[in-house]
């Protein structure tokens, strides 16, 4: 019984982590683990990150309209 509740909990957090990554929830946390890869520059801020995300993301031009 033991074996089956943790088997559980690891696919609720596999599918917890899965959902994060695909709505960009967890795109900040990526960011640090790519950053500390790299050496010389130091890493932005949560909200440093988050104001550049939405930059890039409104700066392209839209197709619609």
């Amino acid at each position: 019984m033991r074996e089956l509740w943790l088997r559980f909990q690891r696919a609720i957090r596999g599918l917890w982590a899965g959902l994060r990554q695909w709505c960009g929830d967890s795109a900040y946390e990526t960011y640090l683990a790519c950053a500390a890869q790299q050496r010389g520059s130091k890493p932005l801020s949560a909200g440093e990150f988050y104001v550049e995300q939405l930059n890039r993301k409104y700066s392209r031009p839209s197709r619609c309209c």
